[in-house]
């Protein structure tokens, strides 16, 4: 008679098989995001559904004082908070999120999250789509000052989830007959396409991160804002912590401080990231051999760019790109 844990194993590696391209049984972090993919899919009332449109962008979030986590995408985001009440501030309006509510941001619009005034404690799940890809991320604050990024994942894929944003963001801008409808089918199919994704294995888990503080001073903010704008204009050629502080006027060290307390990584990961997710889009988009890739993005070695790319996105760039078009 077979053992206990062998029939625990053979159980298991029929499971294993039946995963098809996830290999497994989903792990916890897969569960989370397949339940707040289906979150979306709820039906909304008109009240309940938000849009912050592009056409409608009077000038720069910044000139409202506002100071944390300012960024605009190159996708629409779309935006639902599960636990209690936060705000996402663009130059137009500020969106007080409680759960039911979604907020669609479209691509190129500044835009803040902040605690809801009062402060309190709250879960956002973010769903960012460009071209063929999505990003799942969760983001929480708990008073008074830890925000926490994470988990995150990205899923690529062949079906356009851009030409899906881009359909909701008319609805809720025209908002013409039975566009409630419209937007609720429209949110489902997008939910179906992810969670077939993730149920595939088609998913590349990202490390959360931690920032101590939520804000800075706007003096603060404007030295780490010039920092980013120097590693965006010039990550592609050899960069160095001490380039960057350079340009921006500080220390190295103080520079350092100012990217870990503020923004919860160093100055090096930020250049690292803009670099493989450059990478990402070569690898996505063309036919460049992986040396020629790597050199694009600012790797003079090229096992040097393969072992960052593999320990970031758990997948060698040539198995990145093997996956991509095989699904």
């Amino acid at each position: 008679m077979a053992s206990h844990r062998e029939v625990i194993g053979g159980v298991a590696a029929k499971l294993h098989t039946r995963r098809g391209l996830a290999g497994a049984i989903m792990s916890e972090t897969d569960d989370l995001f397949e339940n707040r993919l289906r979150e979306l899919s709820i039906e909304r009332s008109a009240d309940q559904l938000f849009h912050a449109a592009s056409a409608r962008v009077p000038k720069r979030l910044d000139e409202h004082g506002l100071s944390f986590r300012t960024h605009a995408s190159d996708g629409h985001e779309i935006a639902i908070v599960t636990d209690g009440r936060a705000s996402v501030a663009t130059p137009g309006e500020a969106f007080e999120l409680s759960p039911g509510r979604l907020l669609l941001i479209d691509m190129g619009v500044e835009h803040a999250e902040l605690p809801a005034d009062p402060s309190c404690p709250y879960v956002m799940f973010w769903c960012y789509a460009d071209t063929n890809f999505a990003r799942l991320d969760q983001t929480s604050y708990l008073p008074p000052s830890t925000y926490r990024s994470g988990p995150a994942a990205e899923l690529p894929g062949r079906t356009s989830i851009m030409s899906i944003a881009d359909a909701i963001s008319l609805e809720l801008e025209h908002r013409d007959w039975d566009w409630e409808r419209s937007v609720h089918h429209l949110l489902s199919y997008l939910a179906c396409i992810l969670i077939r994704r993730l149920r595939r294995g088609n998913i590349l888990r990202l490390r959360p991160q931690e920032s101590p503080t939520i804000c800075a001073e706007p003096r603060t903010w404007r030295i780490i804002q010039a920092a980013l704008q120097v590693c965006d204009a010039s990550f592609r050629r050899p960069l160095r912590v001490a380039d960057v502080a350079e340009a921006v006027g500080y220390s190295p060290s103080h520079l350092s401080y100012l990217f870990s307390t503020h923004l919860g990584h160093s100055v090096s990961d930020h250049i690292r990231s803009l670099r493989l997710s450059a990478a990402q889009d070569l690898l996505e988009n063309t036919d460049l051999p992986v040396y020629e890739i790597a050199r694009s993005v600012g790797y003079s070695d090229p096992a040097h760019f393969t072992r960052a790319f593999t320990r970031a996105r758990s997948l060698s760039p040539r198995a990145y790109r093997e996956r991509l078009r095989g699904l």
